[in-house]
């Protein structure tokens, strides 16, 4: 019954890889950005006008003015750096202030699009001006687009002219200036390439042996000797300084003891920021255990260095311990024990984890 399961699986392993083989590859995917700045610096024509309306261009509220720039931290959003597009949203406000009153605008957002600047004017969502183009760029693990040639739009200037009353109107497409934003994301979205590699400890598979329990590979997993390496996949995204996310890996462990359970631990997947590596988790045979339980924290991972390579997009650990979860620990008593109490513990050392991920 436990072999026509393995079969099955490794069947089943094989056939997925084939069909995501003659599948087209995934479309990209947006990264939600976590830093960066965006920069607006206003034409000399632009700022000699304000002057004689005695009009002054502020930045409050965590927006900063520097001469004839202006820089807004990024705070969110999301950009597809494969493809240039998507948007950053700021934080700060700009304030056009007259004798008596002043225009804020507030809530600014960075589009990639020929109309990159919007922001909230009273109660409404303005687009805030026109670029001859804008440029997308990457910039490591950073997106850097660029506009030029900024120019007012009529809705902007209807505002601003009913507002400050300035003695020479705003005029729609007049030149305000160039924007340049440098957008990092807080996640990378990880490429299918490569793979993540156990160094199995000595001691547990000294364990293993000890109570007759081997440690099976399913496709697309594979051991050899001392070491279990798994695909990394798709739908994994990680921060460049590898404090958070989830790495995806495709393939699956066997635990079998003969003549007692069958545990397998199918698609590791790396939470950096839980520090816990789960997986799908079936005890066999039912009904004498569980079956399938879902996903559980199969591991305990212990953050190692991680090497970032900007320019190549690259995100490396090496060395990280990998230790049992209470809940795998459990797992291997039940099935594997056989009233000899707590042969497995949490916190018992399984291996070291090392990875080299493939940002888009």
């Amino acid at each position: 019954m436990r072999g026509r399961k393995r079969v099955g699986r490794t069947f089943l392993a094989t056939a997925l890889l084939l069909a995501l083989a003659l599948t087209p590859s995934a479309k990209a995917a947006y990264d939600p950005l976590g830093g960066g700045a965006a920069k607006l610096t206003l034409d000399p024509a632009f700022a000699s006008l304000l002057r004689k309306d005695g009009i002054t261009l502020g930045a409050k509220q965590g927006a900063k003015r520097k001469g004839a720039t202006f820089t807004l931290p990024v705070s969110g959003g999301q950009i597809d750096p494969t493809k240039g597009k998507g948007e950053a949203k700021t934080e700060g406000t700009i304030v056009f202030q007259g004798k008596a009153k002043s225009v804020p605008l507030r809530e600014i957002r960075v589009k990639a699009t020929r109309e990159p600047l919007i922001a909230k004017v009273g109660g409404s969502q303005l687009k805030l001006a026109t670029a001859k183009k804008t440029i997308a760029k990457r910039a490591g693990f950073a997106t850097r687009l660029t506009s030029t040639k900024l120019t007012l739009t009529a809705k902007l200037v209807t505002r601003l002219n009913k507002k400050l009353r300035p003695k020479v109107p705003f005029q729609a497409d007049q030149s305000l200036g160039t924007l340049a934003t440098t957008a990092q994301p807080a996640l990378v979205t990880i490429e299918e390439k490569g793979a993540a590699t156990i160094s199995l400890d000595p001691a547990f598979l000294a364990k293993l042996d000890e109570h007759f329990i081997s440690l099976n590979p399913v496709a697309p997993a594979q051991r050899f000797g001392t070491e279990a390496s798994f695909p990394i996949t798709v739908g994994g995204a990680i921060a460049p300084d590898g404090s958070q996310g989830t790495l995806r890996t495709a393939g699956d462990l066997e635990f079998l003891q003969l003549g007692a359970g069958q545990v397998f631990w199918d698609e590791l997947w790396l939470d950096l920021g839980a520090h816990s590596d789960s997986a799908e988790v079936d005890v066999e045979p039912t009904p004498a255990f569980p079956g399938k339980i879902g996903r559980v924290g199969a591991l305990d991972y212990t953050p190692a260095a991680v090497a970032s390579d900007p320019k190549a997009r690259t995100i490396s650990v090496s060395g990280a311990p990998l230790t049992l979860s209470a809940a795998a620990a459990q797992t291997f008593n039940q099935a594997f024990a056989q009233g000899e109490g707590a042969v497995f513990g949490a916190g018992e050392a399984f291996g070291t984890l090392e990875f080299g991920a493939v940002g888009e």
